[in-house]
């Protein structure tokens, strides 16, 4: 009888693609690797923010960063993925230009799990992608037409680490400032 490792929980914040531009960065990965360990699509995401692991659930750290949450502040934008990279361990989709929104709402991320008290992830910095499958390969990148989304809203997710499972535990529309302004 195997045994499973125990499980792991990481929370985190992300953006998530509306489930048809899902199926479609599903399928265009298909066609880069028909073997590989695709991210399955309803898994896709660009990750804003993540905490360490931990080796129990972490009810009392995902109800800080649901209050945390409640302030960002910031606009709808539009997200284009127009690259791919491949190579190190894995390819990604990621925007061959600064988006301005983008930078934004992560900032706002950081500054949320800082209130929050989370310990951000040894060793993770931003650097904006989506995972597509995870493979060995020579580094390359190359520009494609691209995959878009309009973006409204930030979700906070808990990863079952091993058990294929994302938890959605908050999710909160993009607004802009003027949600909390007076007349």
């Amino acid at each position: 009888m195997e045994s499973r490792a125990a499980p792991l929980y990481r929370p985190f914040f992300a953006l998530k693609p509306p489930p048809v531009v899902a199926r479609q960065i599903d399928h265009f990965a298909a066609t880069l690797a028909p073997g590989a360990d695709r991210i399955r699509p309803e898994h896709q995401h660009v990750t804003l923010g993540i905490t360490t692991d931990w080796p129990d659930y972490p009810y009392e750290l995902i109800k800080a960063l649901r209050r945390a949450a409640a302030g960002i502040m910031a606009e709808p934008f539009d997200l284009l993925m127009d690259g791919v990279n491949f190579g190190g361990r894995s390819a990604a989709l990621r925007p061959s230009r600064s988006i301005a929104g983008l930078k934004k709402v992560q900032q706002q991320v950081a500054a949320a799990m800082a209130r929050a008290g989370a310990t951000p992830r040894p060793g993770w910095s931003f650097s904006p992608h989506q995972t597509l499958y995870y493979s060995d390969g020579r580094p390359q990148q190359r520009r494609i037409d691209g995959f878009g989304w309009h973006v409204e809203e930030v979700v906070l997710l808990c990863s079952h680490v091993g058990r294929t499972r994302h938890e959605i535990v908050g999710c909160w529309p993009l607004k802009g400032d003027a949600q909390y302004s007076l007349f």
